[in-house]
């Protein structure tokens, strides 16, 4: 399953800002590649996860059957946002 195209930039912000407010949770923090913005570091996966729940009313599934960290990070990339691996 591709990730909904209609998550924009600002659906991400408003994962930031939840990220800011409850933390990451367990098992969710970056392995490998992360968004940085504002001196911080998010999970790629995460980011799209919590942000598709501002359009479409659920947080996307993370299984990599539903979608995988290389589509985050490509779709990241895409909106403007700058990963970096850790």
């Amino acid at each position: 399953m591709p990730i909904p195209q209609n998550i924009t930039r600002e659906h991400i912000f408003r994962a930031m800002v939840r990220i800011h407010q409850e933390g990451i949770p367990p098992r969710r923090g970056a392995r490998n590649w992360a968004v940085e913005y504002g001196n911080k570091i998010y999970p790629c996966k995460l980011l799209i996860s919590w942000a598709n729940a501002y359009p479409n009313g659920e947080e996307l599934d993370p299984d990599p059957n539903i979608f995988t960290t290389d589509m985050a990070q490509d779709y990241l990339v895409m909106l403007g946002f700058t990963t970096i691996q850790i």
